[in-house]
């Protein structure tokens, strides 16, 4: 799927505001559940709009680790996320399928709209597998397979279904998909305890 991955060029529309509208960060950290979480990792996390946000949640005790494979991108949060009011938030230069950190350190690791551009699906669920703590949430926010007044075409979308069966396969238990957005799906899961 590397032919659909987001083009750098188009940051500043990582930015607008009225993204918050549509991926409302209150209705997403409450579909994930994770409300205790104080570790989290952010894949794909562009130009760092949601750490920021999900920062401000966690509190000043807690980190967010806001991951990008895009330098563009990440060098744009290092020169622009100063002052969270909330969460540290530290920017990593890494492939969602070669996360640079030890085994069980996040709480939650959540991605939104990056499923649909991932090149190795399995290979970046096994490396959110490996760095939650057995019993940390999954959250995954991406396009609803369905016409939507935005978003890149229904035919490079990974819907709800697809998303659970890749989260069944890499081994999450108790997938499901919470109706929380308008345009996009939520699937959360749990690293199993054992």
């Amino acid at each position: 799927m590397a032919a659909h991955r987001f083009d750098p060029k188009k940051l500043p529309s990582l930015n607008d505001v009225a993204r918050l509208q549509d991926l409302d960060p209150g209705a997403m950290w409450d579909a994930f559940g994770a409300q205790d979480a104080r570790t989290l990792v952010e894949v794909g996390a562009g130009t760092g709009m949601f750490a920021r946000e999900f920062a401000a949640l966690v509190g000043p005790e807690g980190v967010v680790y806001a991951v990008d494979a895009e330098p563009a991108m990440t060098g744009w949060m290092r020169e622009h996320l100063r002052e969270t009011g909330g969460a540290r938030i530290e920017v990593v230069d890494a492939r969602a399928e070669d996360l640079p950190f030890e085994d069980g350190l996040a709480d939650l690791v959540y991605m939104i709209n990056l499923h649909h551009e991932i090149d190795d699906v399995d290979a970046a669920l096994s490396e959110a597998m490996r760095v939650l703590r057995p019993g940390g949430t999954i959250g995954i926010v991406d396009w609803k397979r369905e016409p939507t007044p935005k978003g890149p075409p229904v035919e490079h979308r990974a819907g709800a279904e697809k998303i659970a069966a890749d989260l069944v396969r890499a081994g999450f238990v108790d997938v499901r998909a919470v109706p929380a957005l308008r345009y996009h799906d939520v699937v959360v899961a749990q690293k199993p305890n054992g």
